[in-house]
C-alpha cells in the first residue's frame, strides 16, 4: 500500500494513502490534504497512481513542489523518497514484492539525508586487497569534482525516470502496455508533450498509417490525415536512423534544424524496422532538447528490446499451438468395434482417476496411445508424461533411468543424474513392457508405488514424488509371477485397473476406419498423387490376419503409398504376403517391363492394368542387382507415356538431365527408347 507520512508540518505522523485515483495537496479546504502551511498554493500538488507506480506533479505552484530537494514539475517517486510543500515534508513510502529484491539500497538522495556514490572509486590497494578482478572494471566514471549540482539533480531524476520506466516495460503483458508506459514516461520525464507509436505489419500497400496503435493519446482518422507524421516516418525506416525536425504551424517540416520540436526514433529488431516512436510539442513548439533525445533514444531502445522478446513468446506460442494439435492428432483413437469402444470407455473412467492401470495386449495393438490418452484427458494433463521402454535398456542401466543416480554411484556417473520418477512429479510414468524389469528394480518400484519415495543410485536421501503410474506389457504377468521371474505383490499393485487390448485380427471392422484415417495422415507426408483405397486393395487388407496388429497396418499403408501410381492404392502396392504370391515384385511395374512389356497400361494410371494381364511377377525371381532393377523400372515408365522424356522423368522424380544421363548408363538408345514408346 503505497502512502505519504508527513514528517515536517503542522499534524507529524498523519499517512495519507494513495492506492487509487489522485490526492491533491494544497491550502484551499477542498484539497484532499488541507495544509495550514502559509508557503503552500491553495492547490498546491497532486499525486496520481499510475498503473501502479505514483507520480507527483507541480499545480503551477508560488514555491514550488521539491522531490529529495529538487524541483520538479513532475517526477515518479519511489520509496523512501522525500516530498516538499513549502514547510511541510511528506516520506513516500511503497509496499511491493520488488523491496525484497532491492535488498536495503536506498534511492540517490541529492540535497536530502543521505547521498551514495553511483561508483566509489577503486584504488589499486582496494583491488589487490580483494582479490576481485571485477573491480577492475569501472561501469560508471566519478563525476568531475567541478560538475555543477544542477546538473548532478538532472542527471539523477533522469536515471530514476529510466529506473521506473524499465521496470514498468520489463513487467508489461502486453505491447499496449508497454507503449503507454514508454509515452506516458516521455511525457512525464521530458518537455516533450505527445509520444506516438506507429507498428510496422510487415505488409504492403498502406504504410505506417493502418499500424498506428498506442500512444500517450488517441488521434481520430481525420487528425492522423491532416498530421505530417508520414515523410518522417518514411524518412526514419528509410535511413534506420533517428530524424529530428521543426514542424511548423502549417505542418511544413525542416529535417535537421536547431530548434527542432520533434524527434522520430525507428525502432529495429534483426535488421528491420518493426515500430516508430513518434515525440513532439505540438501546443507550445518548444524545442527538444539534447538531453531529451538521449533520454527518449534509451527508452526506444529498450521497446526495441522487448519487441523482440514479444516476437520470439509469439513464435514460441505458434509453435506450441503446432505441437499441441500434433499432439492431439497422436491421441485419436479410431474405433468402430464394440468391444474397443468399451475398453475406451473404461479409459475414460479411468482418466478420471489417479490409479495405477496396466495396458496388456500384443505388440502394435496402441497400448501407448491408451496410455498417453488416459494422461490427456486426465487432472495431471497438463503436466508431463514421462516414458520409458523398459526392453531397451539393459538391467545396469535401468534402475539409473528409473530413480537417477548420485555421483560416484558407479563408473561413468561423473555427475548426478536425475531420474524419470523425479522428471514425471506431478505427472505420469508410463513404463513400457514392464514384464522385462530386473528383481532389484521390481522391488524398488514396489517401494515407490507403496510409500511414494525412492533412493537414487549410490545416494541415501530419500526422495517423495506424486506420479501416477500406467505399465504396459505384451507378456502374461500372471505366467511370469508363476514361474517365479516376476514378483506376485507388484503384479497386484500394477493391476489395480487391466485394461487388455484386443488384437486387430479379432477386431477387423475397425480395419477400414484405421487404414482410411493413415490413409489421410500419411499421402500428404508421401507426396503422392493417390487419392483412394480401391476395393481391391481394402479386400486385401480385410484378409490379412495381422500379426503386426495397427503399428503394422500403419506401415502397410505408408509402404503402399510409396509404390503407388494413379489415382488409387491398389491390391498389387501392397507387400506380396497380401497378394497370395511369393514372388509379387516389391516393384510391380518393374515385372511387367521386365516381361517384354507385355502390361498393357490404360487410363488408370501407371500403377494400374488390364485384366488380361494378371498379377505381375518378376521374370526371374532369383535376386538381382539394383542397377537392372532401376533400368528395368525406367524401361517402363518410357513405355508407360510413350516415349516422352520430360513426362518420364517427372514421374520418375528425376530432372530430364539425369534422365538422359540414366539412358547412356544403361544404353537405352534411340532404338529402346522407340520400342518402350511402340
Amino acid at each position: 500500500m503505497a502512502k505519504f507520512i508527513e514528517r515536517q508540518g503542522a499534524e507529524p505522523g498523519r499517512e495519507v494513502s494513495i492506492n487509487s485515483g489522485m490526492v491533491v495537496f494544497g491550502r484551499s479546504d477542498d484539497c484532499d490534504v488541507a495544509l495550514g502551511d502559509p508557503n503552500v498554493s491553495r492547490r498546491h500538488a497532486h499525486a496520481v497512481v499510475l498503473n501502479g507506480m505514483v507520480a507527483v506533479v507541480d499545480l503551477g505552484s508560488s514555491n514550488g513542489t521539491l522531490v529529495n530537494g529538487i524541483p520538479i514539475s513532475r517526477a515518479f517517486l519511489m520509496d523512501g523518497d522525500v516530498m516538499t510543500l513549502g514547510a511541510t515534508t511528506f516520506e513516500f513510502l511503497e509496499e511491493r514484492e520488488l523491496n525484497d529484491e532491492v535488498g536495503s539500497v536506498r534511492p540517490l538522495s541529492i540535497a536530502g539525508v543521505a547521498t551514495r556514490n553511483l561508483a566509489p572509486r577503486v584504488t589499486d590497494s582496494d583491488a589487490a586487497a580483494t582479490g576481485d578482478p571485477l573491480t577492475h572494471t569501472k561501469l560508471f566514471s566519478p563525476a568531475d569534482e567541478d560538475m555543477k549540482v544542477d546538473v548532478l539533480k538532472d542527471i539523477y531524476l533522469k536515471l530514476k525516470s529510466l529506473y521506473r520506466v524499465f521496470l514498468e516495460v520489463a513487467q508489461a503483458g502486453s505491447l499496449k502496455e508497454i507503449f503507454e508506459a514508454v509515452a506516458r514516461g516521455i511525457t512525464m520525464s521530458t518537455t516533450v508533450e505527445r509520444a506516438l507509436f506507429f507498428l510496422n505489419a510487415d505488409k504492403t500497400g498502406n504504410g505506417w498509417e493502418e499500424y498506428f496503435r498506442h500512444g500517450s493519446i488517441r488521434l481520430s482518422d481525420e487528425q492522423l490525415e491532416k498530421a505530417p507524421f508520414w515523410p518522417l516516418l518514411e524518412q526514419a525506416a528509410g535511413s534506420r536512423k533517428a530524424v529530428l525536425a521543426k514542424i511548423s504551424a502549417d505542418g511544413h517540416a525542416n529535417v535537421g534544424t536547431p530548434d527542432s520540436n520533434t524527434l522520430v526514433v525507428p525502432l529495429i529488431k534483426a535488421g528491420k524496422v518493426t515500430a516508430i516512436l513518434y515525440a513532439d510539442n505540438p501546443g507550445s513548439q518548444a524545442a527538444v532538447s539534447r538531453e531529451d533525445v538521449d533520454f527518449i533514444t534509451m527508452l526506444a531502445l529498450q521497446v526495441a528490446v522487448r519487441l523482440n522478446q514479444f516476437e520470439q513468446v509469439k513464435q514460441l506460442a505458434e509453435e506450441n499451438r503446432e505441437l499441441r494439435r500434433a499432439a492431439d492428432e497422436e491421441f485419436t483413437v479410431v474405433v468402430q468395434n464394440e468391444a474397443m469402444k468399451r475398453l475406451m470407455s473404461v479409459a475414460e473412467r479411468v482418466a478420471a482417476t489417479d490409479s495405477t492401470a496396466l495396458v496388456t495386449g500384443e505388440s502394435g495393438t496402441g497400448k501407448e496411445l491408451v496410455a498417453r490418452t488416459i494422461h490427456r484427458f486426465s487432472s495431471r494433463g497438463s503436466k508431463p508424461l514421462v516414458a520409458v521402454n523398459c526392453a531397451a535398456l539393459p538391467e545396469t542401466l535401468l534402475e539409473s533411468e528409473l530413480f537417477g543416480h548420485e555421483k560416484g554411484a558407479f563408473t561413468g556417473a561423473v555427475d548426478r543424474r536425475i531420474g524419470k520418477f523425479e522428471l514425471a512429479d506431478g505427472g505420469t510414468l508410463f513404463l513400457d513392457e514392464i514384464g522385462d524389469i530386473s528383481a532389484s528394480a521390481q522391488a524398488k518400484l514396489l517401494r515407490v508405488l507403496q510409500e511414494g519415495e525412492f533412493q537414487r543410485v549410490g545416494g541415501n536421501k530419500t526422495i517423495k514424488v506424486d506420479v501416477r503410474l500406467i505399465a504396459a506389457t505384451n507378456k502374461n504377468l500372471l505366467e511370469e509371477v508363476q514361474a517365479g521371474t516376476f514378483r506376485n505383490d507388484l503384479y497386484y499393485r500394477l493391476r489395480v485397473i487391466e485394461l487388455t487390448i484386443p488384437p486387430l485380427r479379432q477386431r477387423a471392422d475397425d480395419i477400414p476406419a484405421l487404414a482410411e484415417y493413415f490413409f489421410k495422415k500419411l499421402r500428404n507426408r508421401v507426396n503422392t498423387s493417390v487419392k483412394r483405397i480401391s476395393n481391391g486393395a481394402m479386400n486385401s487388407l480385410l484378409a490379412y490376419p495381422w500379426p503386426g496388429n495397427v503399428r503394422e497396418l500403419r506401415n502397410v499403408i505408408e509402404r503402399g503409398l510409396v509404390f503407388a501410381f494413379g489415382d488409387e492404392l491398389l491390391a498389387e502396392h501392397l507387400p506380396p504376403e497380401f497378394t497370395g504370391n511369393s514372388t509379387t515384385s516389391v516393384f510391380p511395374l518393374v515385372a511387367n517391363a521386365a516381361a517384354g512389356g507385355a502390361a498393357q497400361a490404360d487410363d488408370r494410371g501407371p500403377g494400374a492394368r488390364s485384366g488380361a494381364v494378371g498379377t505381375p511377377v518378376l521374370v526371374n525371381p532369383q535376386p538381382i542387382a539394383l542397377s537392372e532393377v532401376e533400368k528395368q523400372h525406367i524401361q517402363y515408365v518410357l513405355q508407360f507415356v510413350k516415349g516422352n522424356k520430360l513426362k518420364a522423368a517427372g514421374l520418375l522424380g528425376i530432372s530430364r538431365t539425369t534422365l538422359y544421363e540414366k539412358l547412356k548408363q544403361y544404353e537405352l538408345g534411340e532404338n529402346e527408347e522407340e520400342k518402350a514408346g511402340a
